[in-house]
């Protein structure tokens, strides 16, 4: 397995982390966020964890 491909999607699964963290920061603090856009951000955590375990093998 190319260890640069699996190094590019842990980098975008933690970026994505990192962003619904702040979302979530905003939510707290000024609690209008739209959930909409949490909700969406949450998706993109999942989807770039689902892509980053495929990588190294796990189902």
């Amino acid at each position: 397995m190319d260890q640069t491909l699996k190094t590019t999607k842990l980098k975008a699964h933690l970026e994505a982390i990192e962003n619904h963290k702040s979302l979530l920061e905003k939510l707290h603090l000024n609690g209008n966020q739209p959930l909409d856009e949490v909700n969406a951000s949450l998706q993109t955590v999942t989807l770039t964890l689902e892509e980053y375990l495929k990588l190294i093998g796990l189902p």
